[in-house]
């Protein structure tokens, strides 16, 4: 296997796709064989996830399942161009501690390299970049943790079960608790130092809903902060994301959808306090997180990069020529899957990239991901689900012919992360998007 050629995207989205899913997802189960200290290898080792950045490194999430348990472990796998690997020693490090902490795990060792690849495993907590992940992770210290943040009354005698949702070494981490008894908790942990200004970005948003009084409209708020202020707790919200009904092509139920566009509305109307610091984002910036975005796709098939590029200089361009509007609080990752409906209404999930930009990016990103479902669902009618979203939100001007534009911007975006790398159809269905990208900026600009 031409690892280099794999990773540079010399060898396509086939050789990108045989290291995945073939003589890579083989020399996986190999490696975890010697991390388990034990035969037979795994029994399951399914593709969750991949990221690459050509001529740099590929990296791929993988569940597995372990024989005999029936239990699941994230893993990490990350081949290097040119062989390069992490450094042994602090990986080393990190490992001893989970060891000293009595964390319970089915592996005997939690990392392994094949140098000759440039391959590195690590296996779920193990991450040097987040000290507090192994506490976090051990049962029993969740137990402590609930029980001190008065989530539980006292610490359950085994712990509680906790299950990983989000394993990325070096990026982020989701943790799932599931005491015996109530409703399961999240813990999203953010990178050392990093904590506090998304505390007070979660903060701000949910304090500007309250203070709006949207009917059967709220934001979820952290239970507690932990792990030294790196790491938010939060209670299950109920409800079933809007997604759900949008993957299946039927429409949210009538008044669903409205919500939507009265939660956006009370988003942008607010004025924060004065003690209240967000970010700032700007369309320059936004412009080079989509083109960075676009590298793999640019990498494995350049006439779909060039597309992409081309889409995004003409919807900047449109952008830059309509009428402007001062900033406001925007939620910053409005999509589908962060609105649950349930019985107090509609609740609105991470807020943490909450920031104060161009109130038209919330609102095309919103139209981009009803795109994003409805493309791939005959069925659906992404018209009438913008529609109804739109008639919440009330008149829009020139906002909304900025969404329309930031719409098709965020949809490139789409088609370079959220199709994944490892599918048969990722050509056609990248293409079948950046058509549509295309097309709404065509509309737009000829408006």
């Amino acid at each position: 296997m031409d690892v280099d050629a794999a990773i540079s995207g010399q060898a396509g989205h086939r050789g990108l796709r045989a290291l995945l899913l073939g003589d890579g997802r083989d020399a996986l189960r190999e490696m975890l064989g010697s991390m388990l200290g034990r035969d037979p290898a795994p029994a399951a080792c399914r593709l969750v996830r991949a990221h690459l950045k050509p001529a740099r490194k590929l990296t791929a999430c993988y569940d597995v399942t372990l024989d005999g348990t029936g239990s699941t472990t994230p893993v990490a796998v990350t081949w290097f161009r040119g062989g390069t690997v992490a450094d042994a020693d602090s990986l080393d490090a990190a490992e001893e501690e989970l060891r000293r902490a009595s964390l319970p795990t089915g592996f005997a060792r939690l990392w392994a390299t094949r140098p000759s690849w440039g391959m590195q495993v690590l296996a779920a907590p193990l991450d040097p970049a987040f000290p507090d992940l192994g506490d976090l992770s051990h049962p029993r210290r969740a137990g402590e943790v609930l029980s001190r943040c008065g989530v539980l009354p006292a610490v359950p005698e085994g712990g509680v079960q906790v299950r990983p949702i989000r394993y990325r070494p070096g990026q982020r981490h989701v943790l799932e608790y599931r005491p015996d008894r109530g409703p399961s908790l999240f813990v999203k942990l953010y990178r050392p130092g990093a904590g506090g200004s998304v505390a007070g970005a979660v903060g701000t948003l949910f304090d500007q809903l309250e203070a709006a009084a949207v009917p059967r409209v709220r934001a979820v708020h952290p239970a507690a902060v932990l792990g030294g202020g790196d790491a938010l707790l939060y209670l299950c919200a109920p409800g079933a994301p809007l997604s759900q009904r949008l993957r299946a092509g039927r429409p949210p139920a009538p008044g669903h959808l409205h919500h939507v566009g009265l939660l956006l509305r009370a988003i942008h109307s607010s004025v924060p306090g004065p003690g209240s610091v967000l970010p700032r984002r700007d369309l320059e910036g936004e412009a080079r997180v989509v083109l960075r975005a676009c590298e793999a796709m640019t990498a494995l098939r350049p006439d779909l990069g060039a597309a992409a590029s081309r889409i995004v200089e003409q919807a900047c361009a449109g952008l830059v020529a309509l009428e402007q509007e001062p900033a406001t609080v925007v939620h910053g990752d409005m999509k589908a899957d962060h609105m649950l409906w349930g019985p107090q209404g509609l609740t609105v999930l991470d807020t943490d990239r909450c920031a104060f930009a161009d109130p038209a990016f919330d609102l095309g990103k919103m139209l981009a991901d009803v795109r994003w479902w409805t493309a791939a669902t005959p069925r659906a009618d992404a018209a009438a689900v913008e529609a109804e979203i739109l008639a919440g939100y009330g008149a829009a001007g020139q906002r909304l012919a900025r969404a329309q534009l930031y719409a098709a911007l965020l949809l490139v975006r789409m088609a370079a992360r959220r199709v994944p790398l490892a599918s048969r159809d990722w050509a056609s269905r990248t293409g079948g998007l950046l058509a549509l990208a295309g097309r709404a900026v065509e509309v737009r600009t000829a408006a």
